[in-house]
């Protein structure tokens, strides 16, 4: 399946009924608030010094009330000249929080 492929089956999935866009939605992040909405951009640095940034493209929930967020990902390391975009992902939205938790200014 190719990456256009997977972009309408997670919309279709998505789409169900009872499944509805979010404009934004704050979340509890250990003692804070943390307020996401398309745009909100975010990083992490792997063990291996690869930095992935996940640019937010959508909030919603499916058909059982779960958020998820779609995000394009990139991928660069400051050693050397590795640039480049990977595409779009979507994960619920208490995994993309654990695993994105450095915020990028936009």
């Amino acid at each position: 399946m190719n990456q256009e492929e997977r972009r309408e089956a997670a919309g279709r999935w998505l789409k169900r009924e009872n499944g509805q866009p979010l404009s934004s939605v704050f979340f509890k992040r250990g003692n804070r608030m943390e307020y996401l909405r398309p745009g909100s951009t975010f990083r992490r640095v792997r063990d291996d010094k690869m930095v992935e940034t996940a640019c937010m493209e959508w909030l919603g929930t499916d058909a059982y009330g779960i958020p998820h967020v779609r995000f394009r990902i990139a991928f660069s390391r400051s050693a050397g000249p590795l640039d480049f975009d990977q595409g779009t992902r979507m994960l619920a939205l208490k995994i993309f929080a654990e695993r994105y938790r450095e915020r990028v200014a936009s």
